[in-house]
């Protein structure tokens, strides 16, 4: 179910206002069957499978808060608990990759020939709320979950239609703490509807529209001049911002109007001077998933440069692994954490680094940004599967058409889509501009709600699926 679709805006908008006239012992089986219905619109089969996964996550939870009450250890435990989720997700999301790079690695087809003889479908959502939960389950491990969590908490921390899909990907202490005590004012609507309506604009307007112009380009990308490809870099880089960015605004006021505040997930990262810096504002809930349960496990920055450059690259990489299942994300990964372990290389103490200002900070994100969106070759090619690597490379020849080459249909109009773009970085990056906003809510919440709604009636579609719903 798409949160820029008519069954989404029915089921929220009868959720709403049910959800307020009821007392509070009413609300959360509410939202829980409007979970189940939000989920299993997408189909049975998933939705009885993921019962079934949180199920045996909760009963793996009671196992380790009855260890830890008797005082014994839940390391053993832990580890088949992971396995387990790790295992599922693995068997739906990366059964196809392992037959396709068995048939790499041994320069046959026997593998995939035998997969073609089954399908296997992808459950809706599989790597964020795996994520979740292996989490749960850790921070259960490390007490940071005391209590034992009643089933209806436990499922509803889980299910939570808001960001089922794509997150935030939530901790305990983003969202349980606060379940018995939504709180609502009239502060809190406007900054809902703010959020909604901003994230319909950069989804239906921004993104969707992105997407029509620069599609056609990536099946045959070395036929293309180099202004083309250039500027279809940045376009890419855009649509999945204003597309992700998007749906978690989505998200967020959704929740904001239900009486709970869940994370932010992106924080203006286009205008960030560093490529730490700016991993520390895009997807922040993936990036401190990874920091908290991979890269730290691993070592951190405890064991010397060299060891701490490893722990980067293979947490990177294999968060390029978890967008998807070939050698195009894999290479995404491995880039990015290429990209900062040279950063770290070249860079001092960060403790003691003065905040550039002026020209000094201007190329510093002109950089930074370039860096990224180059990444984003790697990850748009992904979507090919076997052929992505292919793409990837005729992408970067094409940049080499200086003279010949197809010239982009439209591309003024993606030229302002990316400012636009921009835009928005400076309204999540800069704390005093969104205050200006939430300052004149009064008057310009009205007026931002028609000139949305209008752009929407004339650049929407009727509404694609949101890039992440595949991962």
């Amino acid at each position: 179910m798409l949160f820029n679709s008519l069954p989404f805006i029915g089921l929220f908008s009868f959720t709403f206002l049910l959800y307020w006239l009821l007392p509070q012992k009413g609300r959360k089986p509410l939202l829980l069957i409007s979970s189940l219905l939000f989920y299993g619109y997408s189909g049975a089969a998933f939705s009885i499978h993921f019962l079934l996964v949180i199920g045996v996550n909760f009963y793996f939870s009671l196992k380790l808060w009855e260890k830890k009450r008797e005082g014994k250890s839940t390391s053993r435990l832990l580890i088949w608990i992971i396995v387990l989720n790790f295992v599922n997700l693995a068997f739906f999301k990366y059964f196809y990759f392992f037959l396709d790079s068995l048939d790499f690695f041994t320069n046959s087809l026997k593998f995939s020939e035998f997969g073609k003889g089954f399908h296997i479908p992808l459950p809706l959502a599989i790597s964020f709320y795996t994520f979740q939960l292996v989490a749960l389950q850790v921070d259960i491990h490390r007490d940071h979950v005391p209590e034992r969590i009643s089933a209806l908490d436990y499922f509803l921390f889980i299910l939570f239609f808001p960001q089922l899909i794509a997150g935030p990907i939530m901790r305990t202490t983003d969202f349980l703490p606060k379940l018995d005590k939504p709180a609502i004012d009239f502060n809190r609507v406007q900054w809902g509807v703010f959020l909604i309506l901003s994230g319909l604009f950069k989804k239906v307007v921004i993104a969707d529209n992105i997407s029509g112009i620069i599609s056609g380009i990536y099946q045959h990308p070395g036929e293309y001049n180099f202004f083309s490809l250039y500027l279809v870099t940045f376009g890419f880089a855009s649509q999945v911002y204003c597309d992700f960015s998007g749906y978690t605004d989505i998200a967020r006021g959704s929740a904001y109007l239900l009486g709970y505040e869940i994370p932010e997930n992106f924080r203006g990262p286009f205008l960030s001077p560093t490529f730490r810096e700016f991993w520390g504002r895009w997807h922040v809930t993936l990036s401190t998933w990874l920091k908290d349960y991979l890269y730290i496990p691993l070592g951190g920055s405890r064991g010397g440069f060299w060891r701490t450059q490893g722990n980067s690259m293979i947490t990177m990489t294999l968060g390029g692994l978890w967008h998807g299942a070939n050698f195009g994300y894999i290479l995404w990964g491995a880039y990015l954490g290429l990209i900062l372990g040279i950063e770290r290389f070249f860079s001092g103490d960060p403790k003691k680094e003065v905040e550039p200002r002026g020209w000094k900070r201007f190329w510093k994100v002109a950089l930074i940004v370039h860096l990224f969106a180059i990444s984003g070759i790697f990850f748009r090619t992904g979507v090919a599967g076997k052929d992505s690597l292919r793409l990837a490379g005729e992408y970067f020849g094409g940049f080499l058409n200086f003279i010949g080459g197809k010239a982009l249909l439209r591309w003024e109009e993606l030229a302002v889509f990316i400012i636009l773009t921009f835009f928005w970085n400076a309204v999540q990056y800069y704390p005093r501009i969104r205050e200006k906003i939430q300052l004149r809510f009064r008057w310009l919440l009205p007026a931002f709600s028609i000139i949305i709604l209008l752009l929407m009636g004339i650049f929407g579609d009727g509404g694609g699926e949101f890039i992440y719903f595949q991962f």
